[in-house]
């Protein structure tokens, strides 16, 4: 039954205005819409696939759509589900969006090199193994002799000062761990470029530039190498690249149009092997759709080219021989006239024109308007010494909470350019100082939060991990053994109030004991004996192994079980018969595995909770919906299961007798984790609590509104300069004449950088906004808002001089996700264990034994094969 889309439009209340009911039902060419902050683009672009899919008959499994984060996401996938059931009601036709592309671009590349559409009868394909941020630092660091070697480099401090000096680090200059990161950017960097091998080498090139181009592609033959073909390693850059080359190489084996619509969300912040993955699937159909707004483009740093947004229209013309139709989403229905009207005086106050051609590096003439009528006072400049500054403005949002302008303290969010600058400490002061609680999320380390500290305190205790005295007490080492010393004395005073636990932790401790005693006793059994522990264990191995008079009885039975002699038997066989030295069993490998505990790490943890400190955290969050606990315990699974995945799950009395739980997981381990600063957990639902105002920085608060929003600072933040690795990206595209003549010059970089950071500030606030202008000694202003004040500093009252009748009451109200449930998913697990379900399905702890779920996976990818094979014969 047909259903008119005006007919959905009544039924959510929804009244599109000219350009976004455009933008919903042009179907049929390439578009262009550029969206202003509050315009509604997440609405356009979810009416626009309802539109396709309900009124134009479009498959959802026919179309791609994209975003840049996990969160936005998620919104569009729970958006569409929300809008398509309403359909549901109106044609009696039921739409199933489970094949449909959409999420972030890092899981449609997964997803696309598993796609079976492109290979010829269907056959399998193999999705890649995708290290992210952690990962490939650790990956790295485990092979970081052999990526130096290939740039000609050592592991000395002189080397990693050579590498962090082309970065121009200089407080951490001689840092391994800042070498490593810094080497991971480089490398990122290459294939975001779509730089292939071949194209490693430039002329002219310094010393160091030469090794860091050797040291990559070292790097991607240790991925290759290290991982099996079925499933090759890859980085979140290195996965978009491989993505490209898969399209590019089976395109011709797809018999129709792929994907007859491509819709791409945020695309002023897509990089150059991104943009290549979307016109490569939109070559056929050419229905490509890009919304973004060149002025909130906040990611250069991570190789974002926002000129892919700018150039878009002769972009698309060289890609697929067709103009786009731009639209402009130019209403800004979130903001009050006088805010719409200040953070588009400031974005224009500076030169956006390219001199050598004319054009401008930024869209003209997006006419951005606000909705609202209210000519009122929204804007509010407050001047003077940072101290009075933070005070009064303080003051001030006190003041709105009594006079009821705003209804919770969580509706003020105060922004910064950067969360470790003296200012923050100001404000957080002078709000403390009117009692009004500040949120800081993602600002203090995970290591530092109740959960980690007890948890590895308790993990210290049982594998006798003390902290080490440094000479340094400011060094990160120092403050990292200080961390477990405060660990381990939170873990003790925990005990002491829990005598099961108490018991439990007696318990660990003597299996440990035991294991590392049975282990050396068979380690010097073999001394004596003669029997070198890296010789290959034969068939009368555990025998001869059973005679150590000082093992105990469990692990001489360890020793003579049937089950275990006859895997060593069938193992020998194998490898005589096939004349293969490759897995060959050691004896040191016997003693190993006799000597193995029946638990690992996450299996410890798992035991823990079991006692009152943790079952309490699990009421909490059931009974008082006290949910962060719980998310940072699932966050612990997730880092026990990912160091077991680098460093096996065993724990035998090999690992106990040379000390490995100390350097291996806390010495190297958690001490990377606690350097890279891995920040907390940010409940994605619930990211504001209240009754306290959020300190954020600017590029946390991008995509989020708030009624009242206090910028804390003016001043430039980084450097006046261009990063020396877009520098070095220039000198790349120049000698390759891969230069975009619209690409912005080095030297304005930063500047139009920090216009845009600060304009993405700026239009966060709804109903009133606040400017932090700090005056005197040691203070800076950054140049824009200089140029700025020069035409408008007298458009504005401060906090003393403001009308307070005249500021509207918040009606301020967040978005809730609509929450999709599915049978086999949610409803039988919940069913099965209430408590099983909230830690898996809601705080994605990672599970312990994953064997009944490796066997279900395979007979479902069995069934699927062969379902997949009898589709291609059929057709």
């Amino acid at each position: 039954m047909k259903c008119k889309l005006e007919t959905l439009f009544k039924a959510k209340n929804f009244v599109p205005n000219k350009n976004q009911l455009a933008a919903i039902t042009n179907v049929d060419e390439p578009l262009f819409l550029t969206a202003g902050p509050g315009s509604g683009k997440t609405r356009v672009i979810l009416w626009r696939v309802v539109n396709l899919i309900v009124c134009h008959g479009v498959k959802p499994k026919d179309l791609f759509l994209t975003t840049f984060t996990e969160k936005a996401a998620l919104q569009l996938k729970q958006g569409l589900q929300s809008l398509l059931a309403l359909a549901t009601q109106h044609t009696n036709e039921v739409y199933d969006i489970a094949d449909m592309y959409v999420g972030t671009l890092h899981s449609l590349c997964n997803k696309l090199l598993g796609d079976r559409r492109f290979n010829k009868d269907f056959e399998r394909t193999y999705q890649n193994i995708v290290l992210d941020e952690l990962d490939q630092i650790f990956f790295v660091q485990q092979n970081w002799n052999e990526i130096l070697t290939a740039g000609e480099l050592s592991a000395c401090t002189e080397d990693y000062a050579k590498i962090n000096n082309f970065f121009e680090i200089k407080q951490e200059a001689f840092s391994k761990l800042q070498a490593i990161k810094n080497s991971c950017g480089f490398f990122n960097r290459m294939a975001e470029e779509d730089y292939k091998d071949d194209d490693l080498k430039l002329k002219n090139a310094t010393q160091i530039e030469k090794s860091l181009l050797a040291m990559t592609k070292k790097y991607r033959q240790l991925l290759l190498s290290t991982s099996s073909v079925q499933n090759p390693k890859s980085d979140f850059a290195t996965l978009q690249q491989r993505t490209f080359e898969y399209i590019q190489k089976n395109i011709q084996n797809v018999k129709s149009d792929f994907f007859k619509y491509i819709i791409v969300d945020e695309y002023q912040d897509t990089n150059t092997i991104q943009k290549k993955i979307y016109f490569a699937l939109a070559k056929k159909s050419k229905n490509i759709c890009v919304v973004g707004d060149d002025d909130q483009a906040l990611y250069r740093f991570r190789g974002a080219t926002v000129e892919n947004l700018v150039d878009f229209e002769n972009i698309c013309k060289a890609e697929l021989g067709v103009a786009p139709k731009r639209i402009d989403l130019n209403i800004n229905y979130r903001s009050k006239k006088q805010i719409v009207k200040t953070y588009t005086s400031f974005i224009e106050s500076v030169d956006w024109q390219n001199e050598a051609t004319g054009n401008f590096y930024r869209i003209q003439n997006k006419n951005i308007v606000a909705n609202s009528k209210d000519k009122n006072e929204a804007v509010i400049l407050e001047s003077g010494t940072i101290t009075d500054i933070s005070k009064n403005i303080a003051a001030f949002v006190k003041k709105l909470k009594d006079e009821k302008k705003i209804n919770d303290y969580n509706e003020c969010a105060v922004l910064f350019p950067s969360l470790k600058s003296t200012k923050e400490k100001h404000f957080e002061d002078a709000f403390k100082a009117q009692n009004i609680p500040v949120y800081s999320p993602r600002a203090k380390s995970i290591l530092l939060t109740e959960e980690f500290t007890v948890t590895f305190g308790l993990f210290a205790l049982i594998f006798d991990v003390t902290p080490k005295t440094t000479s340094s007490e400011n060094s990160s080492y120092a403050k990292f053994q200080k961390w477990i010393f405060d660990a381990t004395q939170n873990a003790q005073a925990l005990i002491e109030k829990d005598s099961l636990l108490a018991d439990f932790i007696f318990e660990k401790k003597t299996e440990i004991a035991l294991s590392k005693k049975n282990y050396n006793a068979l380690k010097k059994f073999c001394e004596e004996k003669n029997i070198e522990l890296s010789t290959p264990a034969t068939e009368q191995t555990p025998k001869e192994l059973s005679q150590c008079t000082k093992i105990d009885t469990q692990t001489k039975h360890e020793l003579l079980k049937t089950n275990f002699n006859e895997f060593l038997k069938r193992s020998i066989l194998k490898n005589k018969k096939e004349k293969s030295n490759k897995n060959v069993l050691t004896v040191n490998y016997v003693l190993s595995r006799v000597t193995a505990l029946d638990w690992t790490l996450l299996d410890l943890f798992y035991q823990l909770n079991a006692f009152k400190y943790f079952t309490k955290k699990f009421d909490d969050a059931q009974k008082q919906n006290q949910d962060a606990p719980l998310f940072n315990f699932g966050l612990i699974t997730q880092y026990l299961q990912k160091f077991q995945e680098m460093n096996g799950t065993i724990l035998s009395g090999k690992i106990f007798a040379d000390n490995l739980i100390d350097k291996n997981f806390f010495t190297v381990y958690l001490y990377t984790i606690f350097r890279l600063n891995e920040t907390e957990y940010e409940d994605a639902e619930n990211p504001f609590p209240k009754g306290a105002v959020s300190f954020l920085t600017i590029h946390q608060s991008k995509g989020l509104e708030f009624p009242v929003v206090v910028l804390a600072s003016l001043r430039e933040i980084g450097k006046s300069k261009p990063r020396p690795l877009d520098c070095f990206v220039r000198k790349f595209q120049t000698q390759k004449k891969l230069l975009n003549p619209s690409s912005e010059p080095l030297e304005k970089m930063a500047t139009f950088d920090s216009m845009r950071l600060f304009y993405v500030a700026l239009s966060r606030a709804k109903n009133l906004l606040l400017l932090a202008h700090a005056t005197g000694q040691g203070q800076q202003t950054f140049d824009g808002f200089k140029t700025f004040f020069k035409t408008h500093q007298n458009d504005y009252s401060d906090c003393q001089n403001a009308d307070f009748s005249k500021i509207q009451q918040s009606d301020f109200a967040q978005d809730d996700l609509t929450k999709v449930y599915t049978f086999t998913q949610d409803f039988l697990p919940y069913n099965t264990c209430p408590r099983k379900y909230m830690a898996f399905q809601k705080y994605d702890f990672a599970p312990s034994r994953s064997q009944a779920m490796f066997f279900g996976s395979l007979v479902h990818k069995t069934i699927e094969d062969l379902q997949n094979f009898l589709n291609g014969k059929r057709e």
